[in-house]
């Protein structure tokens, strides 16, 4: 805590692997407590076996009845603590993330429980997951850095080799509020406009007034990988999502801490109960300024199994924006939860795609009238012209398919508008997840250093070039370059295929540059994470 103004985390664990270094500190800064610690502990523990020693006569036996009444009574209690909370989920140091103070948001946790807690995070793949082949690291910088589109002197921090000025080409006196809708599980299939079925009109309609992705992919097949590559632009790796790992909770690039010191406040707005994998505490220690969850709904809410329905969510959000000063800017990311097994949502509103209700197109359905209704209420409102909108999906619903990785189960749709998008625009170019945040913050008309390797798709001459998408599926993963994609997979050789029409097949030509552009590109994210690069 005197060091770090925190308790003991993944350092406190990196540590115990330097026993002569840590040990000499300990003794030489440190030894009244140890001395102290050596003596009390014993003393406290004889004391304790004195004054609990059991009378010399035999115990009393228990009958089975009281016997089962006291075991079941024990389970409960073991049970009660291992959850550490009484809530809809178990505890965790996310618990805790209520303000943007790191070390008051330590101060209520236990130390035993955090060291605990640390230990187990870093069971989670902290070396960042497999290693599909080496390659020197000067290689593996060359390649990311050019995959950017940039030019090599744009590159000037060796701490973090891909950090670099991102300039704006659409200045603006004003900066633009930013506002994520995230939404939960919306895969191509269920979206009309990108030939799915006909469950999302709203999100058509709104399609052919802003600047639309037809060949964007999701990173990953979880919520956690969604948001670390919308909301902090990071590729993916096949280990957990930093949302989860130990190093990525505190100073680790997201656009809430791109946007702070430029004067933004950044919530984040979830139906449900916000520490639920760990994203309470990583958006609270990486620029966020507060989190609006499930406890801030108001009372007449839809509350289903994973929280409030999406149609309260926008009412709450959509009120808060209006309240915002119009001299102060605001970053707001919206995770939607509707569309969600089990696919609970309020009656009412529109119609049913088919019956029984509670089914995912149901669902998906009632996910597009609430967003309708949320972009109804904001075009009316003075917030409108001064706000960028992107809505994206996280994953898909289920990601499946007799391929070695189903990239149609990645296809997701994307949509920028706002008052700000004078013409509505298709990006018909492969894109990923990854390249929204610099897409993002060009069009908001900002300028900085970032550590991103996505590339600005509202520059035209990003266009041109051949779109690429990192997929992981588990253990795979897969770099897709226009219709050819490398795939990779532990202790095998790079698989060259196609993908054309929606199928993917292996393919006979070779394109050694695209298997060095997948692996870099997976050796680069491991290294970002290990070595603290994305900052």
């Amino acid at each position: 805590m005197l060091q770090y103004d925190s308790r003991p985390n993944y350092l406190f664990v990196e540590y115990l692997g330097y026993a002569k270094e840590v040990g000499g500190t300990l003794i030489k800064d440190y030894w009244a407590h140890l001395l102290t610690t050596a003596v009390l502990l014993p003393t406290i523990g004889w004391a304790y076996v004195r004054l609990t020693r059991p009378a010399p006569h035999p115990p009393a036996t228990l009958r089975v009845w009281q016997a089962g009444l006291l075991s079941a009574l024990l389970f409960v209690a073991l049970a009660l603590c291992a959850r550490g909370a009484l809530g809809h989920r178990p505890a965790n140091p996310a618990t805790a993330a209520v303000t943007t103070d790191h070390l008051v948001n330590e101060l209520p946790l236990s130390s035993l429980y955090t060291v605990t807690y640390a230990i187990y995070q870093s069971r989670k793949a902290e070396e960042g997951g497999i290693t599909y082949a080496e390659m020197p690291q000067e290689r593996v910088i060359d390649i990311v850095r050019r995959e950017t589109g940039l030019p090599p002197g744009a590159f000037t921090d060796p701490a973090s080799p891909l950090r670099h000025t991102l300039t704006s080409p659409h200045p603006r006196e004003r900066p633009l509020n930013l506002v994520i809708v995230l939404e939960e599980s919306l895969g191509a299939e269920f979206v009309g406009r990108l030939g799915g079925l006909p469950l999302t009109p709203n999100l058509d309609r709104l399609g052919d007034q802003g600047i639309w992705f037809d060949q964007l992919y999701a990173t990953g097949t979880r919520s956690v990988r969604g948001i670390e590559a919308v909301v902090a632009g990071f590729p993916p790796t096949s280990a957990v999502s930093t949302v989860k790992l130990a190093k990525s909770q505190r100073d680790f690039f997201t656009l809430a801490s791109f946007l702070k010191p430029r004067g933004y406040e950044s919530t984040f707005y979830y139906g449900g109960e916000s520490h639920f994998d760990n994203m309470r505490s990583y958006f609270m220690g990486n620029g966020f300024d507060r989190v609006v969850e499930q406890k801030d709904m108001p009372a007449s809410a839809f509350i289903a199994t994973w929280g409030a329905s999406d149609g309260d969510l926008f009412d709450v959000a959509h009120q808060r924006f209006s309240q915002q000063p119009a001299d102060k800017p605001f970053f707001a990311l919206v995770f939607s939860s509707s569309n969600h097994a089990p696919f609970e949502f309020p009656d009412g509103g529109f119609e049913l795609h088919e019956q029984p209700k509670n089914t995912v197109n149901n669902a998906v359905k009632y996910a597009d009238h609430a967003l309708g209704r949320f972009f109804d209420k904001a075009k009316q409102s003075a917030y409108w012209d001064n706000t960028l909108f992107l809505v994206v999906a996280d994953h898909n619903s289920r990601v499946y398919g007799p391929s070695v990785i189903p990239i149609e189960r990645f296809h997701i749709p994307g949509l920028i508008l706002g008052g700000a998008v004078r013409a509505p625009e298709r990006i018909r170019t492969v894109a990923s997840q990854i390249d929204l945040a610099p897409t993002l913050i060009s069009m908001m008309g900002l300028s900085g250093e970032v550590p991103l390797t996505g590339r600005d798709l509202s520059d035209p001459a990003q266009r041109t070039r051949p779109g690429r998408a990192i997929l992981q599926f588990d253990k795979i993963q897969a770099y897709m370059e226009g219709s050819h994609v490398a795939v990779l997979q532990p202790d095998s050789p790079p698989r060259l295929m196609s993908y054309l029409d929606g199928q993917l097949k292996d393919s006979t030509e070779s394109h050694p540059a695209l298997v060095d552009k997948a692996q870099a590109h997976a050796r680069y994210a491991q290294w970002a994470y290990q070595k603290q690069w994305h900052r």
